[in-house]
């Protein structure tokens, strides 16, 4: 605070009578110029590399969870598709193994051919359920993911795939038969064959 008259009483005599209060400002400390603004440090090449790696890791996995989605088509005609493909392609297996195994019986060679041709064929026609059947299922379900990408889409597919786990859980829990189940077909080639 400035002294405001010179020829006052209490600035003429020696021994002060009251006291001039500082100003708040210099009681606060100096700051130093840009003392609050912090800089990372450099990083290293070794630092660098290993958050590309996570980077791609990450974008290999996101890749990935979109493919398995995408290979996981969530109908009932897929899932029986998939079961016939299993089961035709470990009867091949069966076959082929059952063929070799006569080959080395003398006398059954062509008991052997025959399983050979039947494990070939088989081979053969899972081949055809993967990429002829399944292939078109998975082709149209990639253009419904990619053509339905709204919030509202989405939760509602989320909402059906809990569903049916929630249904296979169940069916799980009482394999005896869950109540409004349909009989069963003929067989897994009957349906296979439907139009």
């Amino acid at each position: 605070m400035s002294q405001r008259n010179p020829l006052n009483e209490r600035y003429t005599t020696e021994d002060r009578m009251g006291k001039t209060r500082k100003s708040a400002a210099s009681a606060k400390p100096a700051a130093k110029r840009a003392a609050t603004v912090r800089s990372a440090p450099q990083k290293t090449k070794k630092e660098k590399r290993a958050e590309q790696r996570e980077r791609e890791r990450k974008a290999d996995e996101k890749r990935y969870r979109a493919q398995r989605d995408l290979y996981n088509v969530p109908t009932e005609e897929y899932r029986r598709l998939r079961r016939t493909w299993w089961i035709v392609l470990v009867a091949a297996v069966a076959c082929t193994v059952l063929s070799f195994a006569l080959s080395a019986v003398s006398g059954l060679e062509t008991v052997s051919t025959v399983f050979l041709v039947v494990g070939y064929a088989l081979i053969l026609f899972a081949l055809y359920i993967d990429f002829g059947k399944t292939r078109k299922l998975r082709k149209q379900y990639a253009a419904q993911v990619a053509k339905n990408k709204s919030k509202a889409v989405r939760a509602e597919q989320k909402r059906a795939r809990a569903e049916q786990r929630a249904l296979e859980s169940e069916a799980k829990e009482n394999p005896e038969g869950a109540a409004g189940e349909e009989p069963r077909g003929k067989g897994v080639f009957s349906k296979l064959f439907k139009r």
